[in-house]
């Protein structure tokens, strides 16, 4: 069946009481470089273009972890109106690198060197089947960042960061849903196991 592209709706919008919303991601993020993935091999599900069924990185390439606490790190996604165009998504990761350390710092300032980023989170609402678990954010267009600051006299010294969507380079989509084997066979197992990989190429 075709995706719908019209601005349609094509279902109806329930409430399911036994799958309510609940707020925060868990406290390991995936951060890819965008380039590092292989866009000839990771997919799309062909019955819907919000769920990646699969990342596969380049040859030797890897995400990297990135540990919050608590809720220390978020996401979000918001609409973008365009006034000659299809609306985009403006998506945003925002985090906190507790640890001030050298390691920690020199990968903070290759973040202000321009690159884009992926970025794969859990949420805490998982959804019937655990299936609603994963989101990627930037997955077409990347993320870029936006704003690191680092204040002896705030934060307990933490360095706190945001990456976003830039102006012009919005997402055609809300945040997908990763969901590692599609929606047809997909399992929260495979794609928990992929996630806890860092989605490492061999």
């Amino acid at each position: 069946m075709p995706i719908d592209c019209t601005g349609a709706l094509t279902a109806d919008i329930l409430f399911d009481c036994e799958n309510q919303g609940a707020g925060g991601i868990e406290q390991n993020v995936i951060l890819i470089n965008r380039d590092d993935i292989d866009r000839t091999l990771t997919t799309l599900d062909p019955t819907n273009n919000k769920v990646v069924s699969n990342i596969t990185l380049k040859a030797g390439a890897t995400g990297f972890k990135f540990t919050g606490v608590k809720q220390s790190n978020g996401k979000a996604y918001e609409l973008v109106k365009k006034e000659n165009a299809p609306d985009k998504w403006k998506h945003t990761f925002s985090g906190v690198i507790f640890s001030p350390t050298l390691a920690n710092k020199t990968q903070a300032n290759n973040m202000a060197q321009g690159s884009k980023y992926v970025v794969v989170v859990e949420q805490i609402f998982k959804g019937i089947g655990n299936k609603d678990a994963f989101e990627v954010l930037g997955y077409g267009s990347g993320l870029e960042l936006m704003s690191m600051t680092n204040n002896s006299k705030e934060n307990d010294n933490m360095i706190v960061f945001e990456l976003s969507s830039s102006d012009g380079y919005e997402e055609n989509t809300v945040a997908k849903t990763f969901l590692d084997g599609g929606v047809a066979s997909g399992t929260y197992a495979a794609s928990k196991t992929a996630f806890d990989n860092k989605f490492a190429s061999e």
